[in-house]
């Protein structure tokens, strides 16, 4: 064999062991996870407009004590679920927006379950009632195909705050999350038929904590720190929680 025949096989062989090896490389590479974040990509800005905050819509409430009626025209309303719907009452979720602000929304009859992280888009112009819920703004009346689950998340920082902040701007802070260090102690205190009461306390002050039986939540009364949303029971300023994992 002449040794330009040569070279041409010798060539002719590389090349095809070359695409032979690239084709296995794009196999490989092809049955692989896409390397990345997963879950729900984050919830795009809202357009200019298109929705009120939250702290907006609690201000429109001058019921004085009494029902109001969501005015017509008003705009819709975004936010996250805070709340485990098995630490609430039944249909009570607590949302909040981006502007820190947030709403007790209590669903009509026939919703779904809402759990923790879910987004819902809320037309309550003209058929919702904001109204005093134990001394909590509530938003109830608000038909279901008008409460609508939008995809993707919105991420909430809870501020954080001492025992005495939260007691202090509790009506401000209301269905909020809030994150508060240094806790000297977390005691138990007295137990019903739907759940059990604690006492958090850190150098400012005092805050009840109560966890629903039905919740299934251990509360570590070793932790020195509690991430939740503040809450209002007959007026007085409390904390929950949405898993054992908000206290650490």
């Amino acid at each position: 064999m002449n040794s330009y025949k040569t070279k041409y096989m010798l060539g002719k062989k590389f090349l095809h062991s070359s695409l032979v090896v690239v084709a296995m490389m794009l196999l490989v590479s092809c049955d692989k996870e896409p390397i990345g974040p997963t879950g729900p990509d984050p919830v795009g800005p809202a357009a200019p407009g298109t929705y009120t905050t939250l702290a907006a819509f609690r201000a429109m409430y001058t019921g004085g004590g009494a029902d109001m009626t969501v005015p017509a025209g008003t705009k819709k309303i975004r936010g996250v679920v805070i709340s485990n719907s098995a630490n609430e009452a039944a249909g009570n979720y607590r949302i909040e927006d981006e502007s820190g602000s947030g709403v007790i929304l209590y669903s009509a009859v026939g919703s779904p379950i809402y759990s923790l992280g879910t987004v819902l888009e809320i037309d309550a112009a003209g058929v919702g009632i904001l109204a005093p819920y134990n001394g909590d703004l509530e938003l109830r009346g608000v038909p279901v195909a008008k409460v609508n689950i939008v995809a993707g998340t919105i991420a909430i920082a809870p501020r954080t705050a001492t025992v005495a902040q939260v007691v202090a701007n509790k009506d401000t802070w209301a269905s909020s999350l809030v994150k508060i260090s240094g806790i000297t102690s977390i005691t138990t205190g007295t137990t019903n038929g739907t759940g059990t009461n604690y006492t958090v306390t850190d150098a400012t002050g005092s805050i009840a904590l109560f966890v629903r039986t039905a919740s299934g939540i251990t509360v570590n009364t070793s932790g020195t720190s509690i991430t939740g949303y503040v809450s209002i029971f007959n007026g007085t300023a409390q904390i929950g929680i949405r898993s054992a994992a908000d206290i650490q």
